[in-house]
């Protein structure tokens, strides 16, 4: 589950899961859900991209796996539509499979252009038994 919050400047998006691999799942879906208001879900053509991402501690391990997932759609024009994730048991090493949909199958109108992932507002924290991540997006 996710949802956008209420920000200043930009865009904060609020992630909710049952576990750590499925909160950055979840991220990855909710990034492409939202970028492309929805159209992942509806695209064809989809190809499959795969990254690792690793921190110091779970919020730098989850910018960093934003910042992977921007790079899939800034670089190499594919957005993610869904992943499964991988984590080592400290979960500061990860491994991503990334379903993605190519920028070709999308309207590039109705997709946001996003500028960087942010350190601004980033947490991620383990509450009885549910995970929850935000995210500030700079637009």
């Amino acid at each position: 589950m996710w949802h956008t919050l209420d920000h200043t400047a930009d865009v904060a998006l609020e992630i909710e899961a049952a576990s750590w691999p499925e909160l950055l799942a979840e991220a990855a879906r909710a990034f492409g859900e939202w970028l492309s208001g929805g159209a992942t879900a509806s695209a064809q053509h989809e190809t499959e991209r795969t990254f690792e991402a690793r921190g110091d501690d779970r919020v730098e391990t989850w910018v960093r796996f934003w910042r992977e997932l921007l790079r899939l759609w800034t670089v190499e024009g594919f957005l993610a539509a869904h992943a499964r994730v991988e984590a080592a048991p400290d979960g500061l090493t990860l491994n991503a499979r990334v379903g993605c949909v190519s920028a070709g199958a999308l309207d590039p109108a109705r997709c946001f252009d996003v500028k960087a992932v942010t350190w601004h507002a980033a947490q991620v924290e383990e509450r009885a038994g549910r995970w929850t991540g935000r995210i500030v997006l700079d637009l």
